[in-house]
């Protein structure tokens, strides 16, 4: 029998944020799949608004309704509540792309034996459509930004329980911190060619300040036992993408193939060459000497 597969769903007062559409279309797009063992597990914030009476119109939903501190304690809750091998998580204003995404992923981790699975996300603007494009993952950025979206992400449940789950601390960048768990840890993964899912652009992911601050201090934290990161470098990792060099050499080993020697060439050419001239991050870098400092 093909494992169960748990998706995971967070949900606070969406008829009121008008996502009722939205919210609809997300759970279609799980009914819709052509595999046939999951659950659906609605994680709801204590709605007030007849989200939760809109919810019980669906069938085969799973929903569990209290007061909770943000999206991250939301996720843990969703892994604490999941019966199945695997998990997903599919806000509730994206959903599946292909009816097949499901059964994709689970193949992929089962025929590899791997731990986690990633894919390509269409990343939609609905308020300027021209610049919705796919987004392919690209692991030679794993140590400055999360690399695929974490909705193409399929992972185990006991390994994320294993890691310690999220952060609910944080706002934006949990997703990224599990990762980083998962990639400096040795977990196996697999890609899955093709789109999984889409995501709908905006939120609070969109507030660059909190990311950037959130990012800082995920890197300093993850990167502790191979490098102690001053703020200045974690600021530069996040803004400039340059790895101070001997934290190269240290992370170069857990990415393969391409995806390390792209990794490196580009750190190389950052150590030798960088330059920013925007009014805000003005910043020149030579042979791994600021002849213009950046300001965190």
């Amino acid at each position: 029998m093909n494992p169960l597969v748990t998706v995971v769903t967070v949900t606070f007062n969406c008829i009121k944020a008008n996502r009722k559409d939205t919210l609809a279309q997300c759970i279609e797009s799980v009914k819709n799949q052509s595999y046939e063992n999951i659950e659906h597990i609605i994680i709801d914030g204590a709605s007030n608004d007849g989200t939760l009476e809109y919810l019980e119109t669906f069938n085969d939903l799973k929903i569990f309704s209290e007061p909770d501190n943000g999206i991250f304690d939301a996720f843990n809750k969703g892994i604490n509540k999941a019966s199945g091998k695997y998990i997903v998580f599919i806000n509730s204003d994206d959903y599946f792309m292909d009816v097949d995404a499901v059964k994709n992923s689970v193949d992929a981790l089962e025929n590899f034996s791997a731990d986690y699975s990633f894919g390509d996300t269409w990343l939609l603007h609905e308020e300027n459509p021209k610049k919705s494009s796919m987004r392919k993952p690209q692991l030679y950025k794993s140590f400055f930004k999360m690399p695929f979206c974490h909705q193409s992400m399929f992972c185990k449940v006991d390994v994320l329980k294993k890691i310690g789950m999220f952060d609910s601390g944080n706002k934006i960048a949990s997703d990224y911190e599990v990762f980083l768990k998962l990639l400096l840890g040795g977990y196996s993964r697999v890609k899955v060619n093709s789109c999984i899912a889409c995501f709908r652009c905006g939120g609070a992911s969109g507030d660059r300040v909190k990311l950037i601050d959130e990012y800082c201090d995920v890197l300093k934290k993850s990167f502790s036992k191979l490098y102690q990161l001053s703020n200045q470098e974690a600021y530069n990792i996040v803004v400039y993408s340059s790895l101070p060099l001997k934290l190269v050499f240290r992370v170069s080993k857990y990415l393969k193939g391409m995806d390390k020697l792209k990794f490196i060439s580009m750190q190389f050419r950052h150590f030798i060459f960088q330059i920013r001239t925007s009014r805000k991050n003005r910043m020149l870098k030579l042979f791994g000497f600021y002849l213009i400092r950046p300001a965190v």
